[in-house]
């Protein structure tokens, strides 16, 4: 359903009570006019058009995702109106120049035809507690929706738990297969060696004495070797074991300067997060930035479009204007042709006047004449006197048409000198038009230059914000590097751990070797060799360790720069964007101030348009005067003077056609003023148009709410990650006590050994 638009009444801010007070007050004034709602229903644009006569509705369509019309429309309008996101606008329909009759739009439109509004209190309540129970079930299915999600993300994260601690369990289970085999060879190699032990000792014990104390001396000569080399191993362990002390301090003292680091690391990253998150609000701003952009975009194209429309306007307004100046110009030959014909009338008079006077002159001669005649025949001619009486009549008639040209020769030459001003005044006015012209071209491709610093900031815009989108994917496959460092070094400590299990075994196994081979000097290589192992696998650890810890600071070192060019390239990123910021603001002034001086041009030019019209309008007053004393003295020539009938005929005819030309000019005005009232039709619609991009605006600014929510939340996420990473440090803190702890009982497993020693080397 298509209505006129009428003149704009109100406009206003839905809600229950604004319609209400709204219906109020139309109803007490008897409104007649129309009732215009829009809301965006999610994102569908839902408009209503509701028709009032005298306060009350006759007609109404609703158009949303179903078009609706008549009485099903109704609850639709107010159901829109209702809500505290439309906007109502009230037109009306009586004004003084309006002709807009709701009887021609109801036998239009019978199809959207009312009976009245009725009761609006029920149908707004219903309205309301619709949009009640909409929004609560919409709130209960998000919220089963995020509790469903949060249920799926829990059960994913405890099978991927499950899952990591198998994966755990498989390695350890590995691990501890293959100390099983070792300890198993290990086993059997010491079976085997107390075997030939045994053998030997049965074979010495069944020998001869002689062999006997041959091999006693040989086993003492042997024992002794054995001490002295004891005892150099004793000096060589000692030397040993304050090497592996040494080495324990410097351990102990990286593994301080480690922790440090990790603190460090941590502050970093805790920075690293809160560059991200400035990162991620400096999108959000290039977004709402790029946002506004587009939308002064399209205010400029509108604008533009209105210039254009405005220029289009004026060349129009140009063009009738020089069709009145021909006109004029035909009009001011016409009266240039009238004048020369008069001129030449007047011409043609001073002959009549010096035939006139020759005739006077005759008449004084023969009244001279007479005069004698009556001085000699007074008495004869009394008539003589009534014709004297008559000649002097004739002669006042006579000076009284002298006078009379006199006056009209005056007046001619007046008309002629404003002749000659009205074509200086239009041709001034050509020139103006002309410069006018000039003005409007250079503004035109002044206004064509800006659109393409325009396009050229927009494209320079969407590479900044493809930089920044590449540099925030950088630092987001930065943090999960770091995050894989981390996990590989937790993976490396665990290891650690299992080896210094797996050292722990063997030192249980080698103590009970030792115990079982107290009497042999076996037992001693057993044991250098397994110090030797000991010692090579601590060195080992030891390197892998450094080697971590080495790795680890290159990559936080080159974290730590690419975090800082990240932050070089971020700020000049801002400092790029307020540049162009600045330099689209000043653009949009320089826009402002040409728009100001193109609506003072065009005012100035309406103001010139009015003084053609007026002074078209006393030209046409003074060729009415004109034609008015020229009939005036065709009047009084007419009774001499039987050829200016024809020409004057000519005249009327000429006139007439003047008149018929007129005419067209006046129905080209009023074709005019209809364009121009549909271009401000046109022009609320857009204004309309824009009023819905403003709500699906503000409907994007709390959906871009929500994404910043729900990164907080995942922000929260994090933060909690890092507790446990937190607690996970403190674990592997307890672990590296446990470990001293295990490294003290070794060294006093180790003096135990010594000790043994000592009372073995006493016994031999």
């Amino acid at each position: 359903m298509e209505v006129p638009p009428g003149r704009v009444e109100r406009i206003a801010d839905g809600g229950p009570e604004a319609i209400r007070s709204i219906l109020a007050e139309l109803r007490a004034m008897k409104f007649n006019g129309v009732l215009k709602t829009s809301v965006f229903r999610g994102d569908t644009p839902s408009q209503g058009v509701l028709v009032l006569r005298r306060g009350d509705g006759v007609l109404a369509e609703h158009r949303s995702e179903v078009d609706v019309a008549g009485h099903d429309a109704l609850p639709e309008i107010l159901k829109d109106a209702a809500s505290a996101r439309a906007q109502l606008e009230v037109r009306t329909y009586d004004y003084g120049h309006s002709s807009i009759s709701i009887d021609h739009l109801q036998r239009s439109y019978p199809e959207a035809a009312v009976e009245g509004i009725g009761d609006p209190d029920a149908v707004l309540d219903q309205a309301i507690a619709q949009e009640a129970r909409e929004r609560e079930a919409y709130e209960t299915e998000l919220g089963a929706r995020r509790d469903q999600e949060r249920t799926l993300v829990e059960r994913e994260e405890e099978l991927y738990r499950r899952k990591w601690e198998l994966e755990q369990e498989y390695q350890r289970s590995a691990m501890r297969q293959r100390e099983l085999d070792s300890l198993r060879a290990e086993l059997q190699t010491v079976k085997e060696a107390s075997g030939l032990i045994l053998n030997r000792l049965e074979e010495r014990r069944t020998s001869q004495d002689v062999e006997v104390e041959s091999r006693k001396k040989v086993l003492a000569m042997e024992a002794e070797k054995a001490r002295s080399e004891l005892e150099t191993q004793r000096r060589s362990l000692s030397e040993r074991q304050a090497k592996l002390g040494g080495l324990e301090r410097e351990l102990t003292s990286k593994e301080a300067t480690y922790r440090d680091r990790e603190t460090s690391l941590d502050s970093r990253a805790a920075s690293l997060e809160r560059e991200r998150k400035q990162m991620n609000d400096l999108y959000a701003n290039l977004q709402a930035e790029a946002e506004k952009i587009s939308e002064a975009r399209k205010v400029f194209e509108d604008r533009l479009q209105e210039a254009e429309r405005r220029e289009r306007l004026l060349t129009a307004q140009e063009a009738a204007i020089r069709d009145r100046e021909t006109k004029l110009r035909e009009h001011v030959a016409s009266v240039s042709k009238r004048e020369q014909a008069i001129e030449e009338r007047e011409k043609s008079l001073p002959r009549r006047v010096a035939e006139l006077e020759s005739r006077e002159t005759e008449l004084a001669e023969k009244t001279a004449k007479v005069g004698k005649q009556a001085e000699a025949f007074e008495t004869q001619d009394e008539s003589l006197d009534d014709r004297r009486e008559e000649l002097e009549r004739a002669t006042k008639r006579m000076e009284k048409l002298a006078k009379d040209l006199a006056a009209k020769d005056r007046k001619v030459s007046e008309e002629e000198r404003e002749a000659r001003e009205r074509q200086i005044d239009v041709r001034r006015r050509q020139r103006d038009l002309a410069t006018r012209g000039k003005s409007l071209d250079q503004l035109k491709r002044r206004l064509e230059r800006m659109d393409e610093e325009l396009s050229t900031n927009r494209s320079r815009l969407k590479a900044q914000a493809v930089k920044l989108l590449r540099s925030e994917r950088a630092a987001q496959l930065r943090l999960r590097t770091i995050e894989t460092s981390e996990r590989d070094l937790d993976k490396r400590e665990s290891a650690a751990k299992r080896r210094e299990a797996a050292i722990e075994k063997r030192e249980k196994s080698a103590a009970a070797v030792e115990e079982r081979t107290e009497e042999r000097s076996d037992a001693a290589e057993v044991i250098e060799g397994d110090l030797r192992s000991r010692r090579a696998s601590l060195e080992e650890e030891y390197a892998t360790k450094q080697a971590e810890i080495e790795k680890r600071e290159s990559e936080v070192a080159a974290t730590e720069r690419a975090v800082t060019k990240e932050s070089e390239s971020v700020e000049s990123l801002k400092a790029t964007l307020e540049e162009q910021e600045t330099a689209f603001l000043a653009d949009l002034q320089d826009i402002e101030t040409r728009k100001a001086a193109l609506a003072k041009s065009e005012a100035s030019h309406t103001q010139e348009t009015k003084k053609l019209e007026k002074r078209s309008d006393a030209v046409v007053s003074r060729e009415s005067k004109s034609k008015q004393e020229i009939q005036r003295r065709e009047a009084a020539i007419e009774a001499r003077e039987s050829e200016l009938e024809a020409q004057e005929a000519a005249l009327r005819e000429r006139e007439e056609g003047l008149a018929h030309r007129i005419d067209e000019v006046e129905d080209r005005e009023a074709a005019a003023e209809k364009r121009v009232t549909r271009a401000e039709a046109d022009g609320k619609r857009r204004q309309e148009s824009i009023g819905a991009q403003r709500l699906s605006l503000e409907e994007r600014l709390s959906k871009l709410a929500a994404e910043r929510d729900r990164i907080g939340a995942e922000r929260i996420a994090l933060q909690t990650a890092q507790a446990a990473l937190k607690t996970r440090e403190t674990k592997l803190k307890d672990r590296e006590a446990r470990a001293t702890k295990a490294d003290a009982e070794l060294a006093r497993r180790k003096k135990e050994l010594a000790r043994i020693k000592e009372g073995l080397r006493r016994l031999s």
